[in-house]
């Protein structure tokens, strides 16, 4: 992918999330809410990360259990349990055993995937499935997987208020991206990192999974030896950190993440890192609520990526 790729991807994001969040909204054939006691969310690879995210975001709003298991179907999954699957990429991400299995417990079934074998097996057992851009980039993929979903768990009643924040999240992407051309920060961050680790850090869930797409960003598109680390609580995070640092040849860049939905206690480590590392970059999520912030903090993540390729593209 060309830099100009990455950032045009980018650029539709917030085009991105509302199309799909139309789509799901039209899908037909859903379960019967009142017959669903739980709700399991099945993906491998980025559908994992997406089902993660989604299960936090739903964490205090839900009104049954709503759980990210991954590639497995959980031993206590039976006709009560429905079942969204998420494919955004080849059929060789979807989870297909997981899928399998729950379908053979009973359970109601949902897919949410990009066009292939996998949605078109779903389509045949009468599943509703809601299509996916498979061109996405890496934000918009991730978008694309967390918006169905929620469009589809508010649609059963399971969750509120998603429609609302979904709309206000595309809105405040779209002023996102207009700054990225301005935002010198990213070019920044993009020239220290040459031939030096990146330790990507963020607390809660919002900061976590964020964290984990700077990683894989970083490491598959701008080639950077990436790592993640949870955001220090006291000295002894740092302590270790510093290690990891000094254990390097040429060094670390810390990658600070900060957003709105943090856990408390988090001021005396974030202090001290300044006495243990030189070079520290800051990211602070912007928009209104968890969707919003953590698709912010990956936006900005595709944005540092573009800039590295750029980069070695001029080398």
């Amino acid at each position: 992918m060309t830099p100009d790729e990455l950032l045009d991807s980018v650029r539709h994001l917030p085009d991105q999330v509302r199309d799909v969040a139309v789509a799901a909204a039209d899908a037909e054939g859903l379960p019967d809410a009142d017959e669903v006691t739980e709700v399991i969310i099945l993906g491998i690879g980025a559908g994992r990360v997406a089902g993660d995210v989604i299960a936090a975001i739903c964490e205090l709003r839900g009104s049954v259990p709503i759980v990210a298991t991954g590639g497995r179907c959980p031993a206590w999954v039976s006709s009560t349990t429905l079942a969204i699957a998420l494919c955004d990429g080849g059929d060789n991400t979807a989870p297909k055993a997981a899928v399998e299995e729950a379908r053979a417990a009973g359970a109601r079934l949902i897919a949410v995937a990009v066009p292939g074998t996998f949605a078109d097996t779903c389509a045949s057992w009468a599943v509703p499935v809601v299509p996916i851009d498979p061109d996405a980039g890496p934000a918009a993929g991730l978008g694309v997987s967390i918006v169905p979903v929620l469009v589809l768990l508010e649609r059963l009643r399971f969750v509120k208020g998603m429609s609302g924040a979904i709309s206000k999240t595309a809105e405040q992407l779209g002023e996102r991206v207009a700054q990225l051309g301005e935002t010198a920060e990213i070019d920044a961050l993009a020239a220290a990192l040459d031939n030096r680790l990146a330790i990507v850090t963020g607390a809660g869930a919002v900061g976590k999974h964020a964290a984990r797409r700077w990683v894989q960003e970083l490491d598959r598109v701008g080639e950077v030896a990436a790592v993640r680390r949870r955001l220090p609580t006291g000295p002894a995070d740092v302590a270790s950190g510093a290690r990891l640092a000094a254990s390097t040849r040429d060094g670390a860049v810390l990658i600070l993440l900060r957003h709105d939905f943090e856990p408390d206690g988090l001021d005396q480590g974030v202090a001290l890192l300044p006495e243990h590392f030189d070079e520290i970059h800051s990211f602070s999520a912007s928009g209104d609520g968890p969707l919003a912030q953590i698709l912010d903090l990956v936006l900005l993540a595709d944005s540092v990526a573009a800039a590295l390729l750029r980069r070695r593209s001029a080398e």
